[in-house]
């Protein structure tokens, strides 16, 4: 008799959760890294034969991160995992431009958007592990157990509680009987009230996502909408700068347009930064978004909620997604902080849109998820 195997991925619990840590603590690790090596002049650690590059502190975070779930199996031990994970990884990609590079060059421009190309990707997977999975009673009993785990520890709390019955209830559907079976025993074990659960504590990151909420409800959709509109306001002066430059070039005369184009080689010269191609893309790319930022400015001011607040959602992805990789290789790490204003109208629009744009039922239906 042949024994056939189903093998399906099962995402943790906590999955979302995991990566989102991991994923903060990557950018945090190469921001402080570079802010540290910056102000104390790029110290080395070894001597006149040896230099430690931080690398090896990533690999050595990275193996840890590894070795620690291998060995033991409390739920806490997850968390500190994804933790040395996110560090690690800093570390490591921080040296990418010593390993693409003949001369090891540390400061090689394409280093920092190949940084952050690998941030987005990184919370690319975050945003796939996040979206709500399919029922599955296949799903739900490996997810019931897990859960079962964390009571031993007496860490599950009343929330956690009724989703652990709501599991359970569902692994009962299982199509193998000896398993439905094993759920059906388990929740009525559960309903007995044979597990304690302890009183709700929120986590940091659900304290920190009710107070937003709290300030931006406090706040109120009127001044909601002017805080979106003012970040749209401030996008299309700075970003259309660009396409004023472009309209001055082209009505200039013959000798501005030289000064101008020396200026542009000697600004790309002294930024070690890929030349004047690179100066028109980023600049053809900041009034794209400008563009968008000003369509979407004016729909909303004229009561066309929707479509502004599409164009203004597009706009920050075309801003995070391609225009900040062009301005990284351009500034280097000094993007940091036009990519967190971007992030910021992005997550402004978001939420505005769930809030206020979304209809009842499909909120109820997000909150559940």
């Amino acid at each position: 008799m042949t024994i056939r195997y189903r093998h399906a991925l099962v995402e943790r619990e906590q999955a979302s959760t995991l990566i989102l840590i991991s994923v903060i603590t990557f950018a945090a690790t190469v921001v402080l890294v570079r802010l540290f090596l910056e102000l104390t002049g790029y110290p080395q650690v070894g001597g006149s034969t040896l230099h430690i590059a931080h690398l090896l502190w990533g690999g050595l975070a990275l193996f840890a991160a590894v070795t620690i779930l291998l060995i033991w199996d409390n739920p806490g031990v997850m968390y500190l995992a994804a933790f040395l994970n996110g560090v690690g990884a800093g570390l490591f990609m921080d040296e990418v431009g010593k390993f693409i590079t003949q001369n090891n060059d540390y400061f090689f421009p394409a280093a920092a958007p190949i940084i952050y190309a690998f941030f987005l990707a990184f919370g690319v997977v975050y945003l796939l592990v996040r979206r709500p999975d399919p029922e599955d009673p296949r799903r739900a009993i490996l997810l019931a157990l897990e859960q079962l785990q964390d009571a031993v520890y007496a860490d599950l709390d009343e929330v956690e509680g009724r989703e652990l019955l709501e599991k359970l209830e569902l692994a009962r559907q299982h199509p193998r009987p000896e398993i439905a079976r094993l759920a059906d025993l388990l929740w009525g074990y559960v309903a007995a009230g044979n597990v304690p659960f302890s009183d709700y504590q929120p986590s940091l990151l659900q304290r920190i996502s009710t107070r937003f909420y709290e300030i931006m409800h406090r706040l109120g959709r009127v001044r909601h909408r002017w805080l979106i509109l003012a970040a749209l306001l401030i996008n299309a002066v700075s970003s259309l700068a660009a396409l004023v430059f472009f309209a001055w070039v082209a009505i200039s005369p013959q000798a501005t347009q030289d000064d101008l184009l020396t200026w542009m080689v000697a600004q790309a010269q002294k930024a070690d930064a890929g030349g004047v191609v690179m100066q028109w893309v980023h600049a053809g790319l900041e009034s794209a978004v400008g563009v968008v930022a000003l369509a979407a400015f004016v729909a909303i001011l004229f009561r066309q909620e929707r479509a502004g607040m599409t164009l203004a959602l597009l706009g920050s992805i075309l801003a995070l997604t391609v225009l900040q990789v062009v301005t990284f290789y351009m500034d280097q790490f000094t993007a940091v902080l036009p990519t967190l204003f971007q992030f910021l109208v992005m997550v402004l629009v978001i939420s505005y849109q769930r809030w206020y744009l979304t209809r009842p039922s499909q909120r109820a239906v997000e909150a559940g998820a």
